[in-house]
């Protein structure tokens, strides 16, 4: 009896040794591995959608945006206009300095419409040429903003100009403007005109705050944008300000 119980357990040990051998010997399929889990960091893949890294942004340029202080960027032509421009600031805040320019004089004052209004002799006594000069200088646009049509009226054919007008600001510093070119192309160009402003500090003597301000000096700055555009009859005006005169245009 214990013979065949030996009997019995070698074969079933034997039973079970060819089984694990079966096993050993059985080829298993091969994995893929995504090349994507291969190329991240430490074997983790990126999220989908979601690059590893985004690029850094390039540096601005620090000379894109520094002021010039002169209009060298723009064209003689354009320069020219606004030149003229500023020259008519003078009696484009206060119409009747009209009259105290060279080659015109006062014809005395009339009521237009509950308004004083200065009638002008000379050079530009009449309307339409004045007003034809004017569209020399800004688009109809400009001188819509710049109230052209209630500054200045026309009397029978006569200029008669507004009286009355504001001052300039007293805090206007005499150093130059300074110009910053925001875009350019055929069509328009648009610039930035920074004006420069200095007030008397309270410690601050006549005579020291007078002597600063003669040096150039400037307490803060106010920024102004100028456009100018290319029409069938040459650049023009087409939005004008000046930082002599900051609350009126």
């Amino acid at each position: 009896m214990k013979k065949i119980l030996l009997a019995v357990i070698e074969a079933a040990a034997a039973a079970a040794a060819f089984f694990l051998y079966s096993l050993a010997t059985v080829e298993l399929p091969e994995l893929e591995i995504d090349s994507s889990v291969q190329a991240g960091h430490s074997g983790v893949a990126p999220l989908p959608g979601q690059p590893e890294s985004a690029p850094s942004p390039a540096p601005a340029d620090p000379e894109a945006t520094e002021p010039s202080p002169d209009l060298a960027f723009l064209s003689q032509e354009q320069q020219d206009v606004f030149s003229r421009a500023q020259e008519t600031v003078i009696y484009l805040a206060d119409p009747s300095n009209l009259a105290f320019q060279t080659g015109n004089d006062s014809g005395g004052e009339v009521l237009l419409e509950g308004r004083s209004y200065l009638l002008i002799t000379g050079q530009d006594e009449n309307y339409q040429d004045f007003r034809a000069r004017m569209r020399t200088i800004f688009t109809e646009r400009c001188l819509e903003q710049l109230d052209f049509d209630a500054r200045f009226r026309s009397r029978d054919g006569q200029l008669a100009a507004l009286v009355g007008g504001v001052g300039g600001a007293i805090d206007y510093a005499e150093c130059p403007d300074t110009y910053r070119l925001e875009s350019a192309d055929d069509d328009a160009v648009i610039f930035t005109l920074i004006g420069h402003y200095i007030q008397q500090q309270p410690e601050e003597t006549d005579t020291d705050f007078l002597t600063r301000r003669a040096g150039g000096a400037f307490d803060s700055t106010m920024e102004f944008s100028i456009r100018l555009v290319n029409s069938a009859e040459g650049w023009r005006m087409d939005e004008f300000h000046s930082p002599r005169f900051p609350y009126t245009f």
